[in-house]
């Protein structure tokens, strides 16, 4: 009888602690709204009430905190929000002291996304397979990222990513084809999306590449290899007094003819670094040139606003298109706050060529310097 009464006076403690933790789990405020989705260096604001009378309230955070208050609303904001992993959240001091923390994630859309064909240059051969590499630069977060491929309005293929990083990342995927004759003069695509939730913004933000035209040759019986190899010979060694590029077919048709060929893309990055620079400190950028040719009629230029900062020549012999990367070093001081630079590709075709030289253009970089 005794050890039952023990028993009963155990179950009610029991119950009596799950009670008062269940209604000390419950924090008298509201947040409105519930999760932030905010663009990088973009304004927020986020509105904490109390549902009970209280001592007083307040926002705990290391941008827009704000000092305890008796009011019932308060509001989180900042002007600018630039620092990734901010944590803020909402204190009341009703029976005893609770918080309740609000999700801000902080998105950033590509400084660009670029397509090109992995090892190979020109027309391609019906039945062979080619590998189409897309690369994002500078996105957050990857994990909201979807890279979709696209031949035409055809989406072919899409990729998500599974790391956990609240600052920009570079990715790379890639597809396999293996194109037929419908496919010459196929356009391929790929697209960079961020899909930010029933808070983000809608339609989700996106970032798409250029073009990639592809040329498809019908495959040549052993007979017809023998007999272009012979053309194809013919063509190039006529090609260096006329000075033309012109691709034959196995069935003797002329589908491409040209002495040059402007990038598919021209991008620049920050290498090794995410976010605001630091006045003072060295930085090294990058600029990609794919699929240029002929290359040592290249130059590739750097600018700071309009302000050219240096050039880039090369010496290589190649009639073909070739990819090409150049760096230059910055040092920038707190005058450089909101600075864009850019990369530009020209082809420098002497007299006969067209004019002006054809260039292409890498996006703007805007860098953010902070003082020491």
């Amino acid at each position: 009888m005794l050890q039952r009464f023990y028993g009963l006076v155990y179950l009610s403690a029991v119950l009596l602690f799950v009670t008062l933790t269940g209604t000390q789990a419950e924090c008298p405020v509201q947040l409105n709204p519930q999760r932030a989705v905010v663009r990088y260096g973009d304004s927020v604001a986020v509105n904490c009430s109390a549902s009970v009378p209280h001592k007083g309230m307040g926002w705990e955070a290391s941008e827009g905190a704000v000092t305890m208050t008796r009011d019932s609303l308060i509001t989180w904001r900042v002007s600018n929000l630039i620092e990734w992993d901010i944590q803020p959240y909402c204190y009341i001091n009703h029976e005893e002291q609770c918080q309740v923390e609000l999700p801000v994630t902080i998105y950033k859309t590509p400084d660009s996304v670029s397509i090109s064909i992995v090892n190979h240059r020109g027309p391609m051969i019906e039945g062979k397979q080619y590998e189409l590499q897309c690369d994002v630069h500078d996105v957050a977060p990857v994990q909201n990222l979807t890279v979709k491929w696209y031949k035409g309005q055809t989406l072919l293929n899409q990729t998500t990513f599974t790391e956990d990083s609240k600052t920009p990342v570079n990715e790379t995927t890639t597809l396999l084809i293996r194109p037929d004759r419908a496919d010459d003069g196929a356009q391929y695509r790929c697209e960079a999306e961020l899909e930010l939730g029933a808070e983000g913004p809608q339609p989700p933000p996106k970032e798409t590449s250029d073009l990639l035209n592809i040329t498809v040759l019908r495959a040549p019986s052993h007979y017809l290899q023998s007999v272009s190899l012979l053309l194809i010979f013919f063509v190039f060694s006529f090609s260096k007094i006329s000075n033309k590029c012109t691709f034959i077919t196995a069935d003797f048709r002329v589908c491409k003819s040209s002495s040059s060929e402007t990038p598919d893309s021209v991008s620049i990055i920050i290498v090794n670094h995410r976010g605001p620079m630091i006045e003072g400190k060295q930085y090294e950028l990058q600029c990609d040139v794919h699929d240029v040719a002929p290359v040592q009629n290249l130059t590739v230029k750097w600018y700071k606003g309009q302000t050219l900062l240096n050039q880039t020549t090369f010496t290589e012999d190649s009639k073909t298109p070739v990819n090409e990367t150049t760096t230059l070093l910055i040092r920038p001081d707190r005058a450089d706050d909101g600075a864009q630079y850019r990369c530009e590709a020209e082809l420098e075709l002497g007299a006969e060529g067209p004019q002006p030289p054809p260039k292409e253009t890498s996006d703007l970089l805007n860098i953010t310097v902070y003082c020491k």
